[in-house]
């Protein structure tokens, strides 16, 4: 099943820091697609994602 992992920020240092500390905390992911949103004053990242098909990751 896809699944998608919102991120936000004004700031592209900390969005950036963010982002990349969820990618290592959640390094069994399969990342499809991800794409990008701005404005102005700020940026939203989505990240699509499917988890692997292993019994212990299922919900």
């Amino acid at each position: 099943m896809l699944k998608s992992k919102i991120f936000g920020s004004t700031n592209l240092t900390l969005l950036e820091k963010e982002i990349n500390l969820w990618l290592e905390a959640t390094s069994w992911i399969k990342v499809k697609k991800i794409t990008q949103s701005s404005s102005e004053d700020s940026t939203i990242i989505s990240i699509w994602y499917e988890d692997p098909d292993v019994p212990i990751l299922q919900k």
